[in-house]
């Protein structure tokens, strides 16, 4: 059955002249040429020589069909490609179809060869398809589905981690997809650089802009005016920075920082930070713009998220009214050091007269002082050292001080009695057996103190 058809198609072949065959070459969408192989006395393939071309193939190599046909490949075409001569002995004597597909420079296009077998040994064709929409179409499917990819790896480990290593994991993922020397994260406070977040190639991210850069120039004020409107900006070349900001450019850029991507982390209307890329690879399969958009959004909520858990952490162990330790932070520093063998130095303070501020002059007066009095006391001992532990009263336990710097700093905090009413207790031991009793000690010798205040202040009046 299948000779009987085989038989068939031959007999309808028969049907059509040698002309009639080239003028179905000559009409073919793509381009088209018929080789004789040119080869040396070992059978070596030098050369092509044309025996058919068609205006389409004419067209594509910038030669007159007449020019072509009788001349050889090398001596008439200059764009050549070089697979062609491995293809064309594969074709020609091997008579194997093949398919094979490359980029030409000079048309900036891909194209698609076909090299089929004709005629007999030592001869073959070509049919040159422009495949250029084609893959550009593959480029850009694959393009899309890396970047997803690429976003999606960044989402995870963002979403199973816990801030601080979901946000290296990410920075990470990204620095080494984008073949960048740095990515990192500034994050903004009231228009002032706050925590840097960073992932920075061993290699060659050292010597890049640093935290001390952001505080002496003014680069958010640079990032805003080039961001606009716009939530992402590409800077192939840092070169454009000069325009914007020429000591930003001269001081911290050059030689250091050639091209960068910046995206904002917003926190609805507010700018809370920015996504930086520092010398990302220009050949990139991935949508730069559109990585950097999604994966900013990611970030600024897990920002946002773990900013306002610290913020609740923070208001559950800090006074409202003055900032120091709360009762709560208090209790968890006394348990901390019960039972250490350690020097330690316990100030506790109260204010004199508050009851009597706040019957005169009123509470708002009243809370004046309590600030001016908890701002003393944190001047002297450091603020992570003080508590507010009461309406009036204060104290500071600072652990492992010398006892001679301690009673130094105490002498301090009572020279500012002759602005700010207080009652001072103090006592340091270098061991100690219960930190409560300390605490108790100094409370009394507070209570002495205040006694005397109130014995001076009645001698005062008589």
């Amino acid at each position: 059955m299948a000779d009987k058809q085989m038989g068939t198609r031959i007999e309808e072949f028969k049907d059509f002249s040698a002309g009639e065959i080239l003028q179905m070459l000559k009409e073919l969408p793509d381009a088209c040429c018929v080789f004789k192989v040119v080869t040396d006395p070992f059978g070596t393939v030098n050369d092509m020589q044309f025996l058919f071309v068609n205006e389409k193939y004419s067209s594509l190599v910038g030669k007159p069909s007449a020019e072509l046909i009788g001349a050889t490949y090398y001596t008439t075409v200059s764009n050549r490609d070089e697979d062609w001569i491995r293809l064309t002995y594969q074709a020609a004597f091997m008579r194997q179809s093949v398919i094979n597909r490359t980029f030409n420079t000079q048309f900036s296009k891909w194209f698609e060869f076909w090299a089929v077998p004709v005629y007999k040994k030592g001869y073959c064709a070509f049919i040159i398809h422009d495949v250029t929409a084609e893959k550009r179409k593959e480029e850009t499917r694959e393009i899309i589905s890396n970047s997803n990819n690429l976003i999606i790896d960044c989402a995870k480990v963002l979403s199973t981690n816990d801030f601080k290593k979901g946000v290296k994991a990410a920075l990470k993922i990204l620095g080494n997809e984008l073949k960048a020397d740095r990515v990192y994260i500034v994050e903004a406070k009231h228009g002032e650089p706050g925590e840097i977040y960073e992932w920075m190639d061993r290699k060659s991210g050292r010597g890049l802009p640093s935290k001390k850069d952001f505080e002496k120039y003014d680069f958010f004020t640079m990032w805003e005016r080039h961001l606009a409107d716009n939530k992402v900006i590409i800077v192939d070349d840092t070169a454009v920075i000069r325009n914007i900001n020429k000591e930003v450019y001269e001081n911290v850029l050059v030689g250091r920082v050639s091209r960068y991507a910046i995206a904002a982390l917003h926190d609805r209307t507010e700018t809370i930070g920015y996504l930086i890329v520092d010398n990302y690879t220009l050949n990139l399969d991935v949508n730069l713009r559109e990585v950097m958009e999604t994966v900013a959004i990611f970030l600024a909520e897990e920002l946002r998220n773990f900013n306002m858990a610290k913020e609740m952490i923070y208001m559950s162990t800090h006074d409202v009214l003055t900032d120091l330790g709360n009762r709560q932070a208090f209790n968890t520093t006394l348990n901390l050091l019960d039972g250490m063998k350690l020097p330690v130095g316990v100030c506790f303070v109260d204010i004199n007269g508050l009851k009597e501020v706040n019957d005169t002059k009123g509470h708002e007066a009243g809370d004046i002082l309590i600030k001016e009095v908890s701002s003393a006391v944190a001047s002297v001992f450091k603020k992570k050292y003080c508590y507010r532990i009461g309406g009036d009263e204060f104290i500071a336990i600072i652990p492992q001080i010398e006892k001679e710097v301690f009673v130094e700093l105490t002498e301090k905090l009572r020279k500012k009695r002759k602005k700010i009413p207080m009652a001072i207790g103090s006592i340091w031991k270098d061991r100690f057996s219960s930190i409560e009793e300390l605490i108790n000690m100094a409370d009394q010798l507070m209570y002495d103190d205040k006694a005397q205040y109130y014995q001076d202040s009645k001698d005062r009046r008589h």
